[in-house]
């Protein structure tokens, strides 16, 4: 499987999480905490490019908060770098 095909996989397998009553996001993000230190910064830029692509949503009355917050979110992660180290 390439990459494309496993990072596709992954946002759905993420999607169909969050989509279930009562998902555990606090066991989600301890155990991403948890993780190597490298990861954790891979981790970091995988969620800021996601946040970065939800704040060129065209949001509706569900998402309308969400973009909004993802919008100030990039505006201040565009100060940090986050290097493969």
């Amino acid at each position: 499987m390439d990459n494309t095909n496993r990072a596709e996989t992954l946002a759905n397998d993420i999607l169909d999480f969050v989509n279930a009553f009562g998902f555990d996001s606090e066991t989600f993000a301890t155990t991403i905490c948890q993780g190597h230190k490298t990861l954790q910064q891979s981790t970091m830029r995988l969620f800021i490019a996601t946040i970065r692509k939800m704040a060129e949503v065209r949001p509706d009355d569900r998402n309308k908060a969400t973009v909004e917050l993802a919008k100030k979110i990039a505006e201040i992660a565009d100060e940090y770098s986050l290097p493969l180290i």
